[in-house]
């Protein structure tokens, strides 16, 4: 290959296309990995933090509408039966908030004990921890929570309102807008405790957490609240396992954490393989510079062939010997790109890339994950790649008859 393609015989153009087309399939393939490594790290990221907040499993029970007939359901006794699980009956309903400037807007109101409260609290504090090497003043203490008439905010939805700790908000219940003229709908006054930031939109931009029974007494009424059960199982992978044990009661509807977030991890998945697919497409269109340079091998390179052929060549030795050349090629660009590619990978898992926005972005850094699977993979198409786009143009070297070559000019 270095006396067909980097000698001085072997013509400027010929050699500047061959390293370009080495550097584009590199270039190509290492932007593929790292894109694809980071995508995996942000994907990794979003799940940690939706594990780290919601709950594994959501029980209803429709025939239950108390949350004492909730704890005396069989299905909470079977819960309750693993130490290690943490099993809490909430309520939850839909209000209108408004605030003493007059603002209006729709959230989630979401009523739990005092000890789930603070289990939510404290996995806040572990997805937001404080640096140790700074002396700041610590994100939440879970001993401060929200007592008679106080709740709690999420950063988005305070922002939106325009409240701020300790200012007072009304609550509303919808079934108001349906009442007669005149006629007052029930209301309550609460006292804005904390905001809290938890990384994730939903939460953030639309509930607001009180402490069950302390709050939210004078529209307990209105027939708008729904009654429930989370759960946070010792082992997260026995998932389908409980599912499937509480599913044998009859009237209990079981929602995984899967279930409940299907569509941002569709549109997380979707968005991988269609910028994979593109970065792909990108990749093997480098890759048909190889094409190039062969065909402009064998054009310039037909009179050598001719004498090889006339001393005893043969044309299956002719392709294989282009076909090696045009593999050779490929093969280097494509595993200097995967080397380079997870090694930059690598590098950003161990040392997550920060962009200093953390007011702006949920995440403010830029993490990677490095999949040796799809190392291997990326390995094992650009082989199959490189070899059939190699062999097509090579297949010419074997139909050069020596006779009508070297009568060539």
């Amino acid at each position: 290959m270095r006396n067909f393609i980097f000698s001085k015989r072997a013509g400027a153009l010929v050699r500047r296309i061959a390293w370009l087309s080495m550097i584009g399939i590199g270039i190509s393939v290492t932007a593929f990995l790292i894109v694809l490594f980071v995508m995996n790290g942000m994907n990794a990221s979003i799940r940690k933090r939706i594990l780290g907040l919601e709950p594994h499993l959501t029980l209803t029970i429709p025939s239950a509408t108390t949350s004492d007939s909730l704890e005396l359901h069989p299905a909470f006794q079977r819960l309750k039966e693993n130490p290690e699980n943490r099993v809490y009956v909430f309520e939850s309903q839909d209000v209108i908030i408004r605030t003493q400037d007059g603002q209006f807007r729709g959230g989630i109101a979401r009523g739990v004990t005092e000890e789930s409260l603070k289990n939510f609290l404290q996995m806040v504090q572990e997805m937001n921890p404080t640096k140790k090497d700074v002396e700041t003043k610590p994100y939440w203490d879970p001993a401060d929570i929200p007592k008679q008439g106080e709740i709690v905010l999420g950063v988005d939805l305070a922002l939106s309102l325009g409240v701020y700790e300790g200012d007072y908000i009304t609550l509303v219940s919808p079934s108001g807008l349906l009442l007669p003229p005149g006629e007052t709908p029930r209301f309550e006054r609460l006292r804005v405790l904390r905001v809290i930031t938890t990384s994730l939109a939903d939460i953030d931009a639309q509930y607001m957490f009180y402490q069950r029974g302390e709050a939210l007494n004078a529209l307990a009424k209105d027939g708008m609240r729904n009654f429930g059960v989370e759960v946070w199982l010792q082992d997260a992978n026995s998932l389908e396992a409980v599912k499937e044990d509480l599913l044998k009661f009859d009237g209990v509807g079981v929602e995984t954490w899967m279930e409940r977030n299907s569509a941002l991890l569709y549109a997380l998945k979707l968005e991988k393989l269609t910028i994979g697919t593109f970065l792909g497409l990108s990749g093997m269109i480098a890759s048909t510079s190889i094409i190039t340079v062969l065909a402009l091998l064998l054009s310039q390179k037909r009179r050598d062939i001719a004498i090889l052929r006339a001393i005893g060549l043969s044309g299956m030795r002719a392709v294989k010997t282009f076909t090696m050349i045009g593999f050779i090629l490929s093969g280097a660009g494509v595993l200097v790109g995967v080397l380079i590619g997870t090694a930059v990978a690598y590098y950003i898992e161990k040392n997550p890339l920060q962009l200093g926005a953390s007011e702006i972005y949920y995440d403010p850094s830029i993490p990677a994950l490095v999949d040796p699977g799809l190392v291997v993979g990326v390995l094992i198409a650009s082989i199959v790649i490189a070899a059939l786009g190699s062999y097509i143009p090579s297949r010419t070297a074997s139909e050069i008859q020596p006779s009508d070559a070297l009568r060539e000019k």
